[in-house]
């Protein structure tokens, strides 16, 4: 325990043509202001005045006691297991991890057990095909972009709005687009299918027996996560492994995967599922079954700099998910210093807490209003653009 308390709560609204970004302040009596990260897919003003509302639970805390703030902010909910509730959990337990970090001046890792796998971290593209108008052919090209970006691993999702089935044409005009990007790029860069949680099990199992050829790391979220039993049958009968959690919230969920399903990797997105604190349980979930975690990141860079500390962290790490070389224009100016990603690597921040503040002046400038941005609606038309046109 300490004599530091929670003062105050500040929270900011980004516009980008993917989703708004918010992000989230705890200022302290020490002097101390603790970041982090609060995005959903979509709603964040609801994300936004959801702090507001349950800031009971933390103004006048410790921020050292993250255990009794977490147990406290979900239990005492009521119907806290809902992504607006978690998301709340997760940003207010990142803060406080921040600001621990500044108060011992160490960065987070070290407060997580240190440095398993050093100061980089091997990542994979996403976002990087914006421009591709849905053909094999435009795949091709970007990918071949994303290995001269120096990334030896990307995801991509090459179903177009596909639900729960697909006519026998548009699954191989799939296929084509996988075997396209295949042989731009060569047998030796990790292929990561994304299936947004389309399909029912036996479309999903026909789909993965179809990728088998092209040799893809993992087929990601296949069906949708309110099955499990769905769940479990793909990862039975899958020739790939089969990878999910970024719509799973907290330990809880992750206890059915690992006991209901044959599942290869977990992705829990630490933005939404409960934050550092729920997501070293969830790693250990995994690691005591000898899975390992891929953390989903379609988030703004102060996510990045999270997942980094904490994917450095626990032993079951496989690769971190990163948009920032294909987002906005502007998406490093948002941080006084920048996250760096070098030749496919995400280089560590090593200051205290996160390593990383807000630019609040750039802040400012795209802040968020409903005329200057479109949350992607992944089942409509052309969703993979990510008006692009609005950067």
């Amino acid at each position: 325990m300490s004599d530091v308390r929670i003062t105050d709560v500040e929270t900011y609204i980004v516009a980008n043509p993917w989703k708004p970004w918010v992000f989230v302040e705890l200022e302290t009596d020490a002097g101390i202001t603790g970041l982090a990260e609060a995005t959903t897919h979509d709603k964040p003003r609801t994300i936004a005045a959801a702090i507001d509302e349950m800031s009971k639970y933390f103004i006048g805390e410790d921020p050292f006691d993250t255990e009794k703030i977490w147990l406290e902010m979900y239990r005492d909910e009521w119907f806290s297991r809902n992504v607006v509730n978690t998301t709340v959990c997760s940003a207010v337990d990142m803060a406080c991890w921040d600001i621990k970090g500044k108060l011992l001046d160490e960065p987070v890792y070290d407060l997580l057990g240190g440095q398993v796998h050093g100061d980089e971290l091997r990542a994979y593209a996403n976002g990087w095909y914006t421009d591709t108008e849905g053909e094999p052919e435009g795949f091709a090209e970007a990918a071949e972009a994303v290995v001269d970006d120096g990334y030896d691993a990307m995801k991509f999702d090459p179903f177009g709005t596909a639900w729960q089935s697909m006519s026998r044409k548009d699954m191989n005009h799939s296929i084509d687009i996988v075997r396209a990007v295949r042989e731009a790029v060569g047998p030796d860069v990790d292929l990561l299918i994304e299936g947004h949680g389309r399909f029912s099990a036996g479309q999903a199992v026909d789909i993965a027996q179809k990728l088998d050829e092209f040799d893809p790391t993992w087929f990601e979220e296949p069906c949708p996560p309110d099955s499990f039993n769905s769940l479990a049958e793909v990862a039975d009968k899958s020739p790939i492994p089969i990878a999910t959690g970024e719509r799973h919230m907290t330990k809880h969920d992750f206890f059915e995967l690992v006991t209901r399903t044959d599942i290869d990797v977990f992705q829990p997105d630490l933005m939404n599922t409960g934050g550092i604190t729920e997501g070293k349980k969830i790693a250990g979930l995994a690691e005591a079954d000898h899975v390992d975690i891929a953390p989903h990141n379609p988030q703004g860079p102060v996510a990045g700099a999270i997942y980094s500390h904490f994917c450095t962290s626990i032993p079951n790490f496989r690769i971190q998910e990163m948009f920032q070389t294909y987002d906005v224009e502007w998406v490093d100016d948002l941080l006084t210093e920048p996250l760096e990603v070098k030749d496919g690597f995400v280089q560590v921040p090593d200051g205290p807490g996160f390593g990383i503040e807000l630019d609040h002046d750039v802040v400012e400038e795209h802040a968020y209003t409903e005329d200057r941005v479109h949350t992607i609606n992944l089942f409509e038309k052309d969703w993979e653009k990510r008006e692009a046109d609005r950067r």
